[in-house]
């Protein structure tokens, strides 16, 4: 793990993001059909987010479909421990990937993500109401080639 982003995480998170680089880390998997963008969040606000999809989107000039999903970390009140929750097929944002034919559509999309919670996301998705949400960790973007 580079020292630099190490630095920039509050020191409760640093094990969880040094065990579970390998997922958090920025990743691009090329598929047939799909490809799969990971990209870790270093704050928790939205802007990250919209960002990180600009960058990625920057790739493609057809039609796409894209879905979203975080991973983030849960604090068990019971055990006071840390557990990663990785992001997913099963934790999609959206219950199908959006369509981003034209500006309008991705337009659309950013407001959607900057609309969506992304910690009442997470808190839907916890184990059990013993878990709270403690931080939002990274992003994953799945993209449908059409």
């Amino acid at each position: 793990m580079d020292p630099a982003v190490l630095n920039q995480i509050p020191d409760r998170y640093k094990q969880i993001y040094q065990q579970h680089w390998s997922t958090i880390k920025a990743s691009e998997k090329r598929g047939m059909l799909k490809d799969v963008y990971h990209f870790p969040l270093l704050s928790t606000s939205n802007t990250e987010i919209v960002t990180r999809l600009q960058e990625m989107l920057r790739g493609y000039s057809n039609k796409i479909k894209v879905n979203v999903a975080f991973g983030f970390v849960l604090y068990d009140r019971v055990s006071g421990s840390l557990k990663f929750f990785h992001p997913s097929n099963n934790t999609m944002l959206f219950e199908s990937p959006r369509l981003l034919a034209n500006p309008n559509d991705i337009q659309n999309l950013v407001d959607d993500i900057e609309h969506q919670d992304a910690v009442e996301y997470a808190r839907s998705l916890r184990p059990t109401t013993k878990w709270t949400v403690e931080r939002i960790v990274c992003v994953r973007f799945d993209v449908f080639r059409m």
